[in-house]
């Protein structure tokens, strides 16, 4: 392919993509014609429609391209007649497709005739589409990819969706590297920022060459998920007579990308054929990810011989496995494709569960009552009123199996909830669900309420004392384990009923959960009075001494190397010391309080 820049005045400026003709290169041509506005359909007049020319149209009548000129080339070649006789056929060829009523130019490169009434038609064309938008979020499927000095990594391709400036961290799929945005240039110019239509060129850092391929797309996180599997409307192309069968192998061209696969047809036995049915559902399992989204065209091609059979438009960009002949799941489909939008984005958000539906997704629909939005993705309110219920119950399920415990880790409640998106948007969820007198949040935890199950008047009574037998400690911990086994209350606690719970490892926690205690590591604790004397001691010390060595520290704390290390090491960890070499200084979190 080819690329240039093309000024046709002061207010329009086109991006070019030159696509070979020669039926040997359809493949490239595919890939260039993804995401063009207009399209020139090129017709030599001394040779007519040729067997590539009609192939061509089908396919980009099967991407959407919106709207073109017929340009009949090479008229100094020939005579009036024949080049009307050539033009008839051009004409009678673009009937019934996205180029029909269009202008038909004859020019000649050779000699210049045509050429301005050729600008003008372009320009006529190009001012009758409606402006592309800037929503949704950024996507740029990649042409071609090369390096420049000072700049690195340089990609370009059409924008499809959103806006992109300097510095903008994005994702390259599949594969899902992290990039930034070192550079954006806009036809060829250095500009503040990239949109939806223009030919972009990004200068990628985080990426090397040979890690890009033709086809791969740039895009913002989270705003498409590698697929293979797909759900289309198939639509067979006119110029072929034979037949598609279930489970037929093809290639699938999307975005300039080429991937194989197989297609399963949902509603026919097969499509094509003489007097056969030319459209039908379908689904594709692909051999290799593809990053689609609905309403994506794609084109079809048979596997061997190469020839394009079919286009293809995407109902459902990450469907579940159908069954062929499934009413239900047609039914579905073709709420995907003919609903009206408050329908259809229902559809979408009952379809997408707890992955959550993209506001960029969301048709303008964000605001339907039926819908929860949470962070930067919509949830069928119904589904999330149903997991909060499910969470109340493991939360109490939990507490009364451990009524020492605050409450269950978020992760457990995820890990049974089945929540296949990433931790970030389940604390997202748990914290719009979480409310006063039902369940809430605390750091890593669920929790019934603030204080934690209710315990028995035994229990109570037992934390209490080794509560105080902790205090009576000090700084000085003698051990988990020699904790355990000289404590009256652990000892006694074996032969009293209502203390099955009562063990030395969940007492610590609850002493900690509950700030009663601090853990100093897995095994040292101290009482929170004890803790925070030793603060005060320390934040007098350096009030007068900029530093401190592990002899003062000693002095300060009573304690031996054997606890004073790693009562230091947390001190360090947790900003109220700062270690110099040998010495410690003042942290930051010592001089808040």
């Amino acid at each position: 392919m080819g690329f240039a820049e093309f000024d046709l005045d002061d207010d329009i400026k086109l991006g070019v993509v030159d696509m070979p003709g020669h039926e040997k290169f359809v493949k490239q041509m595919v890939s260039g014609a993804g995401g063009v506005d207009l399209a020139f359909l090129v017709v030599a007049a001394d040779e007519g429609v040729m067997p590539q020319t009609v192939e061509h149209l089908e396919i980009m009548d099967s991407l959407g391209v919106a709207s073109g000129v017929v340009v009949m080339t090479k008229i100094d070649m020939v005579d009036e007649d024949f080049l009307g006789v050539a033009t008839e056929e051009a004409i009678e060829l673009v009937e019934g497709t996205f180029l029909e009523g269009k202008p038909v130019v004859a020019v000649s490169a050779h000699t210049g005739a045509g050429l301005d009434e050729l600008k003008a038609a372009l320009r006529s064309e190009a001012l009758a589409l409606p402006e592309r938008k800037e929503e949704g979020s950024f996507r740029l499927p990649v042409d071609r990819i090369f390096t420049l000095p000072g700049a690195g990594v340089v990609v370009t391709g059409t924008c499809w969706s959103g806006s992109v400036k300097d510095g903008d961290r994005l994702l390259v799929q599949p594969t899902g590297q992290k990039v930034r945005v070192r550079e954006v240039q806009v036809h060829g110019g250095k500009a503040p920022r990239g949109t939806s239509g223009q030919r972009l060129a990004l200068a990628l850092h985080g990426v090397k060459k040979d890690e890009m391929e033709r086809g791969f797309q740039i895009l913002e996180s989270g705003a498409i998920t590698p697929s293979r599997r797909l759900d289309i409307r198939v639509n067979v192309m006119g110029h072929y007579k034979g037949l598609i069968k279930n489970r037929q192998r093809v290639h699938v061209h999307h975005a300039g990308r080429e991937v194989l696969g197989r297609i399963v047809l949902l509603d026919e036995q097969e499509l094509g054929g003489e007097g056969g049915p030319r459209r039908g559902l379908a689904q594709m399992h692909l051999e290799s990810d593809l990053m689609a989204a609905r309403d994506d065209r794609l084109v079809l091609r048979f596997y061997s011989p190469v020839m394009s059979i079919a286009g293809g438009i995407v109902l459902d960009a990450n469907p579940q496995r159908h069954k062929r002949f499934d009413e239900k799941a047609q039914e579905i489909l073709m709420i995907m494709e003919e609903g009206d939008t408050s329908d259809l984005f229902l559809q979408n958000l009952k379809t997408a569960g707890l992955m959550g539906l993209p506001v960029a997704e969301a048709m303008g629909q964000q605001d339907d009552p039926e819908a929860w939005l949470v962070g930067k993705r919509l949830y069928l309110r119904e589904m999330l009123d149903e997991l909060a219920e499910k969470i109340f119950t493991l939360v109490t399920e939990y507490s009364g199996r451990f009524p020492l415990r605050l409450g269950i880790p978020k992760e457990e409640t995820r890990r049974k909830c089945k929540f296949k998106a990433g931790v970030a948007e389940w604390n997202a969820i748990c914290k719009a669900l979480s409310r006063e007198g039902r369940w809430q949040v605390v750091g890593d935890r669920i929790v019934l309420n603030l204080d934690g199950p209710a315990l028995s008047a035994e229990l109570n009574q037992a934390v209490q004392t080794a509560a105080q037998e902790v205090a009576a400690f000090g700084l000085n911990w003698p051990g988990l384990d020699h904790w355990a086994e000289d404590s009256p209350v652990f000892i006694g606690a074996s032969a009293k009923a209502g203390l099955q719970d009562f063990k030395p490892l969940e007492v610590s926690r609850y002493l900690v959960d509950h700030r009663l205690a601090v853990a100093i590591n897995n095994d040292y604790l101290v009482s929170s009075q004890s803790y925070a004397d030793l603060l005060q001691r320390l934040k007098a010390h350096f009030a007068a001494e900029e530093d401190m060595l592990f002899g003062t520290f000693r002095e300060l704390s009573g304690l031996t190397r054997k606890l004073g290390i790693p009562m230091l090491e947390h001190l360090d960890q947790t900003g109220m010391t700062v270690r110099q070499s040998d010495a410690r200084q003042a942290g930051p979190a010592l001089e808040e309080i």
